[in-house]
């Protein structure tokens, strides 16, 4: 089996989780990193073993020829750093969110064709919970999806960069978290078809956990409601202004529901309320009758997002999620925007792939 070479385009704290993800897969070699600071590129080689690092990341891609690259730059750098990848005959893995706008996610994806380079944006959600759950939204357990919500709010960033810096980030907690959100509900629910939103500063002035005072330029107070096909309606919410985090996407049939709770505020990550047996535990839940704790998916190093990744690498096929569903979530958060700004509602046109085996009738 071919070894994949594999370096990062940021070394930043997110870095870290990319590469301890890529040292437990098999024939994945961890190859060379980049920072604009040289001296945070050296730490990070240092820490992990990485043999080279360099301040200049065309020169990396030259010399070491990687196959693939991890994106995890600034937002605004996504973009161009992507491209520039992808140009130099490596497959891409990028952070989220994809871009800072619309315009830059569509070169992007443009870009990942004419170079026939994957693509990879995150939000990724197939953690256990999530795919278990895809098991039993099926009418035989809750009828014809009626409607979803799904959230992901939290205090804010906690340390002092570029997140708070609407020059640097393109925007606030819509980018950082509500992509999260959107992305499980269109796995779930398809394409949206219209979005109106709320987007706002709520904490015009802050204090970071270090005694830091700050003004941020970003949103941190987002709603949005979206249609999706068959006239069912979602909402989302995302923030950086709750006390606590939040985490989680409720999926709601003509007879049933399915929660999925990615945060540690529920004892449970994923219950199915239905009157149909599930394979799993019964329990109480939310004063409902009928809920069940199913076994969850197991989950190996694999079925992470690098394992995903690199499988579609080796396979030479679209991973799980494709530029598509990026693309479609950047125009959705794009246009969320302009909703918020005009107090109209925006068509959605890019198209994706739905992965699972969706029951065709069911929405």
């Amino acid at each position: 089996m071919k070894k994949i070479k594999i370096a990062y385009l940021g070394a930043g704290e997110i870095s870290d989780r990319f590469i301890i993800m890529a040292q437990k897969l098999k024939n994945v070699e961890n190859i060379a990193i980049y920072s604009k600071h040289i001296e945070n590129a050296r730490n990070k080689a240092l820490k992990y073993n990485i043999p080279f690092y360099y301040n200049n990341y065309k020169k990396m891609l030259k010399e070491t020829k990687p196959d693939a690259v991890i994106v995890t730059t600034p937002h605004s750098l996504h973009a161009k750093h992507s491209i520039d990848c992808m140009k130099a005959g490596a497959h891409v893995l990028v952070e989220k969110p994809l871009a800072t706008n619309f315009k830059d996610a569509k070169n992007m994806y443009l870009a990942s064709k004419k170079y026939k380079k994957i693509l990879n944006g995150l939000p990724f959600d197939h953690y256990p919970q999530f795919t278990t759950a895809l098991k039993y939204i099926k009418e035989k357990y809750i009828g014809k999806i009626t409607s979803a919500h799904s959230e992901l709010s939290f205090p804010g960033p906690p340390r002092l960069n570029w997140y708070y810096d609407k020059k640097i980030a393109g925007g606030g907690a819509m980018l950082d978290v509500g992509c999260y959100a959107l992305s499980r509900l269109i796995s779930v629910l398809g394409p949206v078809k219209y979005v109106s939103a709320f987007s706002n500063m709520l904490i015009p002035k802050r204090l970071l956990p270090g005694g830091k005072k700050i003004k941020p330029t970003v949103d941190d107070n987002n709603v949005l409601l979206f249609e999706f096909e068959g006239g069912v309606f979602a909402t989302a919410k995302a923030s950086w202004q709750h006390p606590f985090l939040e985490n989680r996407t409720v999926i709601y049939g003509r007879c049933g529901a399915i929660f999925i709770n990615f945060d540690n505020l529920d004892e449970y990550p994923l219950v199915i309320h239905t009157k149909k047996k599930v394979q799993g535990k019964k329990i109480k839940y939310r004063n409902l009758p009928d809920c069940w704790l199913p076994e969850l998916d197991k989950f190996t190093p694999e079925d992470d997002i690098m394992g995903k990744f690199i499988y579609a690498i080796r396979n030479n096929n679209q991973p799980v999620y494709d530029a598509g569903q990026s693309l479609h979530i950047m125009e959705v958060m794009h246009k969320a925007y302009v909703s918020a700004k005009t107090g109209k509602k925006q068509k959605i046109t890019t198209p994706f792939r739905v992965w699972w085996n969706k029951e065709k009738e069911i929405q």
